[in-house]
Order: structure tokens, then sequence, then C-alpha cells
């Protein structure tokens, strides 16, 4: 014989119902475009501090620092440049 939670009603073993299921909480709402590219852009331009930080850390000549610096900087303007026209077309294509 099972054991099931329940209680003796007229002598009759009565099983408690099941627990109803817990309500699932509502998916967090998708990222809009802008939020996606704020998210992006601020990655880049951590991705470039970090690159310009590790650079003043192992290079040992002012000269070494600033060419990583000038470097990272371009690489990390190109990179935003490149994502905000993406997200430029991308705006464009949503609106047609």
């Amino acid at each position: 014989m099972s054991e099931t939670e329940g209680r003796f009603e007229r002598g009759r073993w009565i099983p408690h119902p099941p627990p109803a299921p817990e309500e699932a909480e509502p998916a967090p709402a998708a990222p809009t475009v802008e939020e996606r590219m704020h998210e992006a852009s601020e990655s880049v331009r951590k991705a470039v501090n970090d690159v310009m930080n590790a650079g003043h850390h192992l290079l040992g000549t002012p000269e070494g620092h600033e060419h990583i610096e000038q470097a990272a900087r371009k690489a990390g303007e190109d990179l935003e440049r490149a994502i905000n026209a993406w997200a430029e077309s991308a705006r464009q294509a949503l609106r047609r």
C-alpha cells in the first residue's frame, strides 16, 4: 500500500489533493536593438581599456605603451564604427 498524505473522514482515507503547480515567472523581455548596441559598445570600450592596461603592465617602454594605446584606440574606434553601421542598417531594415 502506498503512503499518501491525507486524512480519515467518516472511516475512509481521503488523500490530500496534489499541490498546485507553482506559477512560473514570466520570461524577461528580449533586449531591444538599442540595448544590445549599448551593451556591445560598452564591451568594446572595456576590451580596449583592458588591452591598454595590459600594455602598460607588460611593456616597459613609454614608446611601447604609446604604440599599444594608439593601436587599441584605433581598433576600438573601427569596431565601434562597424557596430554602429550594422545597427543603422538593422534599424532601416526594421522600419521597412
